[in-house]
């Protein structure tokens, strides 16, 4: 929002941003009063890119570049102002208003150049004069943001004077202050706005410097689905296809005893955002004429998970958490499903490989920008066609959150959407622009701190799917709770098979069908361990003989699957050779493969051409994490 106000400030002074071109429906919503607009559709995510080193503006004589520095400044301090007025100004004395004031007027740092040509170092250059010295920070510190004063003022080392005030900040009755607190918390002014914005950002109004008119932001959503809804999501949607309506109001009336409706932000009807996860609304959606009613679905996402109904701190009364218990084992049953929710979810972070070398030339920058925005405009749709809620889109830049089962193949469909549209915008308009988009996925527990893994996504795309990999790759790391269990990173082209799907989520789901049919709960589960003992001694012979040939690994992987399973017809009804093919598959997850050069197709790993960790993740994607949450 604060980039599209810098874009607004220009335009509004006759200026021509060429690149990035800015996405029309969010400007449109910037500039317009709630009366005077147009478009139906109120932007849901962050479209606009956040990074303006590659941005050049055409300016008449009479531009003033100060004025979009003040425009920003501007409204930053109108959207910290309103956040201050609701909810701290009857609350907070004066030394918390003087750490408000100190840290939101000081927060910013903006750099311009005004150059005859291009220009394009210069900006860098300008960056470089920096002698900004970050205050000294008194007291105890954010718990978002590492360094920062929390607000409470206490500067002496004593907690209960801390946690009082932000106890009395949350049981304050502001809208979604206790919800949007965690137990705990103590923020600084720029993470508590952040926390809190959504709640007053449509009320907000900047005027322009010089006159230029005004902008304004709008409705938001104030909630999104937490990461344990994301998780049970797809098993939630089967629960709400099969069973009975009557199974689901019993479940209802126990767990609403417990918990409280925290999801029911994204699975109202009248919700104007589509945030609500694809399968679960059209799961529900199907079933209404029966009596089935969508509320059922927005109570806390953790009462589907017995590790969480089993914690004092999470629901304290542990005898109406085991009852809820038992009634979840019901509903499982009533569904005529074997498992309950796989306890894991997705990070999926993707990002553009190799545009900084053609921003930088002024006849690319058009189609670029044409490109990206194409994409940008598809992103949305393809996560929620994948049951996923996706955070942020700009220029070349994806995160969303997915169910396990989703995420490989929501990585896959963005990468073929974004080498479409650089071929439509680029390629075949004669512009030699050669990007492809790499990804990385972090499968989490539930349990898992979600701020610790998203700094890992970042390092796991850059490190290992654009450096040690080659680019146009994706890269998969899988954290349990007691932390990191496996890595596996593979070029696009060896990751998907000859229709575009991910082969390894079909070596799993190859693996996942291998039970007898009609077989009880607890075969299953006999079953699975059976698996589990394969693909761990797989791991340990591939570590022994990763140099040997691939017909003798291959033949290595059938002893030890026959020694595994035991009769070969019994457990898995595949005849030898439908078996070796799967296990060749599978042993092709295994390999290890890194570009010479970037762009250039991709090679065997010349120190490490086999990777155990690809057996291990086959299994996790089999099994969806359910051994550990049985355990």
């Amino acid at each position: 929002w604060l980039s599209s106000v810098a874009i607004a400030c220009i335009q509004k002074q006759k200026g021509t941003v060429q690149f990035p071109e800015p996405d029309m429906g969010y400007m449109h919503y910037l500039l317009h009063k709630q009366e005077d607009r147009k478009l139906n559709q109120p932007p849901q995510q962050g479209s606009i890119p956040n990074r303006f080193k590659a941005t050049t503006a055409q300016v008449p004589a009479d531009f003033h570049p100060e004025w979009v520095t003040q425009a920003v400044q501007a409204a930053w301090q109108a959207l910290a102002d309103s956040v201050w007025a609701h909810d701290l100004a009857e609350l907070a004395g004066e030394t918390t208003r003087a750490i408000w004031q100190r840290q939101t007027r000081n927060f910013w740092e903006m750099s311009w150049v005004l150059s005859a040509g291009d220009g394009a170092e210069l900006l860098d250059q300008r960056k470089n004069w920096r002698d900004l010295v970050a205050p000294a920070e008194p007291g105890h510190k954010c718990m978002m943001m590492d360094g920062w004063q929390e607000l409470s003022g206490v500067t002496h080392t004593h907690m209960p004077s801390v946690h009082k005030f932000w106890q009395t900040l949350a049981a304050s009755g502001k809208t979604g202050m206790a919800t949007d607190l965690g137990e705990g918390e103590q923020l600084c002014a720029l993470a508590f706005i952040k926390r809190r914005f959504a709640r007053y950002f449509a009320q907000v109004e900047v005027a322009l410097p010089g006159q230029l008119g005004q902008v304004y932001g709008w409705q938001v959503p104030s909630a999104v689905p937490s990461v344990s809804f994301v998780a049970a999501a797809p098993w939630l949607a089967q629960v709400l296809e099969r069973a009975p309506v009557a199974a689901l109001q019993d479940w209802h009336a126990a767990a609403s005893r417990i918990a409280s409706y925290s999801e029911i932000a994204h699975v109202q009807d009248d919700q104007p955002f589509e945030i609500d996860i694809r399968c679960v609304k059209e799961a529900a959606d199907k079933r209404r004429s029966e009596g089935l009613h969508r509320r059922w679905a927005g109570l806390d996402g953790q009462l589907y998970f017995p590790t969480a109904l089993e914690n004092p701190r999470l629901f304290p009364d542990q005898s109406a958490a085991r009852q809820v218990l038992q009634q979840l084992q019901q509903l499982r049953r009533s569904a005529g499903l074997q498992s309950l929710p796989s306890p894991y979810y997705a990070i999926l972070l993707m990002d553009g490989d190799q545009l900084g070398k053609h921003m930088g030339e002024q006849a690319k920058q058009q189609p670029i920008s044409a490109a990206l925005n194409q994409f940008t405009q598809k992103a949305g749709a393809i996560v929620r066609e994948h049951n996923g809620f996706l955070i942020y889109a700009g220029g070349d830049d994806v995160l969303a959150l997915l169910p396990l089962d989703n995420a490989l193949a929501a990585a896959a469909a963005l990468q073929a959407d974004y080498r479409a549209a650089f071929d439509t915008h680029c390629i075949r308009k004669g512009h030699d622009v050669q990007s492809t988009l790499s990804g990385a996925i972090e499968f989490v527990h539930i349990r898992t701190p979600l701020t610790r893994v998203l700094q890992d996504a970042h390092q796991l795309l850059d490190d290992v799917a654009k450096d040690e990999v080659g680019r146009n790759a994706i890269a998969v790391r899988v954290w349990k709770p007691s932390g990191q269990a496996l890595q596996w990173a593979m070029p696009w082209e060896k990751a998907l098979d000859a229709s575009g799907q991910v082969a390894i989520c079909e070596v799993a789901r190859q693996f996942a069908a291998q039970k007898d049919e009609g077989e009880d709960a607890e075969v299953a589960d006999a079953s699975a361990r059976f698996s589990n003992k394969f693909f761990f001694r797989m791991q340990s012979l591939l570590q022994r003989f990763a140099g040997a040939d691939e017909k003798t690994l291959e033949a290595l992987l059938l002893a030890e699957y026959l020694h595994s399973w035991g009769r070969l017809d019994k457990h898995t009804g595949m005849d030898m050779d439908t078996l070796k093919a799967c296990l060749h598959k599978l042993l092709e997850q295994c390999r290890q493969w890194q570009r010479p050069a970037t762009g250039e197709a991709a090679a065997a790993h010349k120190e490490h051409p086999i990777n155990p960790d690809g057996a291990l993740l086959v299994r996790v994607l089999a099994q969806k994490g359910l051994d550990e949450e049985r355990a």
